[in-house]
């Protein structure tokens, strides 16, 4: 019996590689899977289920979440999906736009809704105007801009989720979800974050990690599928050495 090989069978490192091969398949179709039938299925529960209140738990500021999405009558998984999105939950993010805290609030929108607002000192200094960064101002302030867009698109959620990252006038000007690939992104993020909060109340650190990758995760059935077709190509030369020896006899 040949070193590294079983009675009767194939090569040990040949069934290592097909185990392989098998496991890189397997999870190409499960992030295709997730990447487009579930985001899909999200995104029409969400034109539909979107204002159905889903108190939730377990996760950054949850009590805040829900105090400020019930104050303005919205759905705090809808809120904690916005913020899971807009900042992964990190009161101190800022963008390249100049928007900041949890939901991602403008300095001119906050001027508008939230100039009253007070925190302490250590906080307000951090934001011009004072404290954009604190975890309760800022809820008050995305959620109160929030449910000014929801009324504005009359209860067209995803349309208002679209204005939230866009703009309103870009969504009326469009006369619809503009095409843009930030865009599209945001809704698809915001979509799978409400679709497991609705459903659990929380959002596990997978599906957390999930949706802040999900840009990258496109490219992860392409990537495997790649890396299959370089995993068999030993296989293939095996073969075909074998057919050589084959045909020498």
């Amino acid at each position: 019996m040949a070193i590294g090989r079983r009675l009767g069978g194939a090569p040990r490192w040949v069934r290592a590689y097909l185990t392989v091969c098998l496991a890189t398949l397997l999870l190409a179709a499960t992030v295709l899977y997730l990447t487009t039938v579930h985001v899909s299925s999200a995104l029409v529960r969400l034109s539909r289920d979107a204002a159905a209140a889903r108190p939730v738990h377990g996760i950054p500021y949850a009590e805040l979440i829900n105090e400020a999405a019930t104050a303005h009558h919205l759905n705090p998984a809808l809120v904690a999906a916005v913020v899971a999105a807009e900042s992964g939950f990190n009161a101190r993010a800022r963008s390249s736009r100049g928007a900041h805290g949890l939901m991602q609030v403008l300095p001119e929108t906050w001027r508008e809704l939230a100039a009253a607002r007070t925190c302490t000192p250590e906080i307000a200094r951090l934001t011009d105007p004072p404290c954009m960064e604190d975890p309760a101002a800022n809820l008050e302030a995305g959620t109160a801009y929030l449910r000014r867009l929801v009324v504005r698109f009359r209860g067209n959620y995803p349309l208002a989720l679209a204005a939230y990252n866009a703009g309103a006038e870009t969504i009326v000007q469009h006369e619809g979800i503009p095409p843009f690939p930030e865009t599209t992104r945001y809704l698809r993020q915001v979509a799978l974050a409400w679709f497991h909060l609705q459903q659990e109340g929380t959002l596990t650190p997978f599906w957390g990690t999930f949706i802040r990758s999900i840009d990258l995760l496109r490219y992860a059935p392409a990537a495997a599928l790649a890396g299959l077709g370089g995993l068999s190509l030993p296989l293939w030369l095996v073969a075909h050495q074998h057919g050589k020896e084959a045909a020498r006899r």
